[in-house]
């Protein structure tokens, strides 16, 4: 298997017990929290993140996992803004012309 990043999103972290899940086109990949960058906090469900796949026995494993997006909701919330400021300014053209 090649070393290349592969994107997918956290489906499901454990912190009791240090381990997850991150969906992406390989199906549901194991990741344990010590793969995990510890400067950027614990893993949040649907958290976007890029990783790397290794086997791990006959099971597939995430090694060197980055984080793309640090806050999924907030970066959410932001594009729904900046949508409808630009849908208010061109209503509003509209009404002006």
């Amino acid at each position: 298997m090649k070393q290349e990043f592969v994107q997918g999103k956290i489906k499901q972290y454990h912190d009791d017990k240090g381990f997850g899940f991150i969906s992406c086109t390989y199906g549901d990949v194991f990741f344990h929290i010590s793969d995990y960058p510890a400067d950027v906090g614990e893993p949040k469900k649907n958290e976007k993140v890029k990783f790397v796949v290794v086997e791990n026995g006959e099971k597939l494993k995430a090694v060197k996992i980055e984080r793309l997006d640090p806050n999924p909701a907030k970066t959410k919330k932001t594009k729904i803004i900046e949508n409808n400021k630009s849908i208010t300014s061109a209503l509003l053209s509209n009404f002006r012309g």
